[in-house]
């Protein structure tokens, strides 16, 4: 299920963001994790829609 990927990724994006210091950082870690959520709640909202579809189901290593 690929909206489990961005799940991740905006959590990870949420924890750095928690961590640094750096405010420009913090702020952009803060905007990646906004889009990440965007990305997952369309495809959870959507699902029969990307299911099969070769670019979701592609490994990445």
């Amino acid at each position: 299920m690929p909206h489990r990927k961005y799940r991740a990724l905006e959590s990870d994006c949420r924890v750095q963001a928690a961590i640094t210091g750096h405010k420009k950082t913090k702020a952009e870690l803060q905007k990646m994790a906004r889009e990440y959520k965007v990305l997952a709640d369309w495809l959870e909202a959507h699902p029969q829609e990307h299911e099969g579809s070769p670019a979701t189901d592609q490994p990445t290593d």
